[in-house]
């Protein structure tokens, strides 16, 4: 009898938000996190920071203080440059979740967790890939999720289904709450895909949990 081929991927394990104060328009770009707890060399996914739009998305940090950080191209390690605009505020920094590597299995499903009146929505990005002219890195064709989409970084967001309920989930829509814990399981669309990974936006309150399980059918 033949065995499914299965893997278990852990996204976030109990992981909560940290408000933006500020960043730099500058080279690099130096974000304030009151106690963001990050070293150096770690990966921040940040969302919603405004005017210096630059900052969203997926980076390795350089520690400077309890409250500071700068951030460098989680690929090449170069420093990114602000957008232009002026300093930014606004938005939440976590650690940067698991991308999910999907192209070797047909299904995959999620489980989130929540606790501490969770406020946020959560959509899941997905991508075919860059082109091999636009990846940074001949070893990666990795979009930088959370960043600005466009045709040099494409990704989109993708429909899931609750298994509870059986209700279609919108990828632009998202699972939302407003200090309602979650504990539920989507199938996640990934037909073609080769990368996924959570983006979340709006949040302000708890401590999320995300596991996937990829497999392919029998």
């Amino acid at each position: 009898m033949s065995r499914r081929d299965t893997k278990e991927i852990t996204i976030w394990n109990a992981v909560t938000p940290v408000a933006v104060t500020s960043s730099t328009d500058a080279t690099p770009i130096v974000v304030t996190a009151t106690a963001h707890a990050l070293s150096t060399g770690d990966t921040v996914m940040i969302n919603g920071h405004t005017t210096n739009i630059a900052a969203n998305g997926v980076f390795r940090v350089t520690r400077l203080t309890s409250s500071t950080y700068s951030l460098q191209n989680v690929d090449t390690g170069a420093n990114v440059a602000g957008s232009g605009g002026g300093a930014g505020s606004s938005g939440v920094m976590v650690v940067a979740p698991k991308m999910v590597l999907v192209e070797d299995f047909g299904n995959a499903v999620i489980s989130i967790a929540t606790s501490g009146s969770a406020n946020f929505t959560a959509r899941i990005g997905g991508s075919i890939g860059r082109l091999v002219s636009d990846a940074t890195n001949k070893d990666t064709d990795r979009p930088n999720f959370g960043a600005t989409q466009s045709a040099a970084n494409p990704y989109s967001f993708i429909q899931i289904i609750n298994l509870d309920t059986a209700a279609a989930v919108n990828g632009a829509t998202g699972i939302t709450t407003a200090g309602t814990d979650l504990h539920n399981i989507y199938e996640i669309n990934i037909n073609g895909l080769k990368y996924f990974t959570p983006v979340l936006t709006a949040w302000s309150a708890g401590v999320l949990t995300m596991k996937a399980q990829l497999y392919d059918n029998l």
